[in-house]
């Protein structure tokens, strides 16, 4: 099978390439720079100029499209919110413009999402696939992503959306920021820390990808999140009992977390249960399904 990346030079992409490397699958890569001693073949693209190298699609069975800007780096100024969303938007436009145009269609696009699609609700909710999108900043950004995505349908493709929770992994990501406070002894929960954490093993999220690249008849949104999800204080004393350092201080009103990140803060301050029983139902079977598990996999040599 041959599959064409885009995002692939991020941490999960990157972890995504090794799983479909050992999987036997043959790979190429969509990058805004030309990486010369890149473990795959690598083609450019620049959404500035709207241009594509179409080398890249020739033979390709599977697009995986990663690509977009990160919505935790950096406040969230007018500037910076519409480079979160045109890096998902007008990418994904770029590339059904350019798939439009081929005689030899790829078979399928899988395309990347975010649990954020379903917006802030009570932390008790749980959302599953088939709900309305929300209507803040994040739902907005997936909610258009993957009108954009669902477009491929109308050129022959089988489209996917990932709908990924927080991805933990030891290198980098969500759960690095989440280490360092407490590391240095100035961790603590944030908010209520009532709030809910929909999480993931990245080893987990391959695999979902992997099993959705080769079930041909699977289609549509799928929430990638483990079976049992935790709360932000829950996790933060987790973290610090396996990495063995103490929690001495008081929570971080929220208030003060809006007055440092603004809009920005709702990644943090909010968060409720996303349910995986519509993926676990297509035969995918979660290696890691609670965060203790997953965590003392991922940090308990610390």
């Amino acid at each position: 099978m041959n599959i064409l990346i885009t995002g692939g030079t991020g941490l999960i992409g990157k972890r995504l390439i090794s799983f479909l490397l050992n999987r036997g699958m043959s790979l190429r890569l969509l990058s805004r720079r030309n990486f010369l001693k890149a473990r795959v073949p690598s083609y450019q693209w620049s959404l500035a100029q709207g241009e594509i190298d179409g080398q890249a699609f020739e033979g390709v069975d599977v697009i995986i499209h990663l690509a977009g800007a990160g919505v935790a780096e950096g406040r969230w100024t007018d500037k910076r919110k519409k480079q979160i969303m045109d890096s998902r938007v007008e990418s994904t436009k770029l590339i059904y413009e350019t798939v439009a145009k081929l005689d030899n269609k790829p078979k399928a696009l899988i395309c990347a999402s975010a649990t954020g699609y379903y917006g802030l609700k009570e932390f008790a909710h749980e959302s599953s696939e088939e709900e309305n999108p929300g209507d803040d900043f994040l739902a907005e950004v997936c909610k258009r992503w993957e009108v954009e995505a669902d477009r491929f349908k109308d050129l022959g493709l089988r489209v996917v959306k990932l709908r990924t929770g927080v991805v933990f992994d030891e290198s980098g990501g969500a759960l690095e920021k989440m280490v360092q406070p407490i590391r240095y002894f100035v961790g603590a929960p944030l908010g209520e820390g009532s709030q809910v954490v929909p999480w993931i093993h990245w080893k987990d999220w391959c695999g979902a990808v992997g099993h959705l690249i080769e079930r041909e008849s699977l289609s549509g949104a799928f929430n990638l999140v483990a079976p049992e999800p935790i709360t932000n204080a829950a996790l933060t004393r987790l973290i610090a009992r396996i990495i063995r350092k103490p929690l001495w201080l008081p929570n971080v009103p929220a208030f003060a977390l809006k007055l440092a990140l603004g809009e920005m803060s709702s990644i943090v301050l909010q968060g409720h249960k996303v349910s995986s029983k519509k993926l676990e139902a297509t035969g995918y079977e979660f290696e890691y399904l609670e965060a203790e598990q997953a965590l003392f996999e991922l940090l308990g040599q610390d």
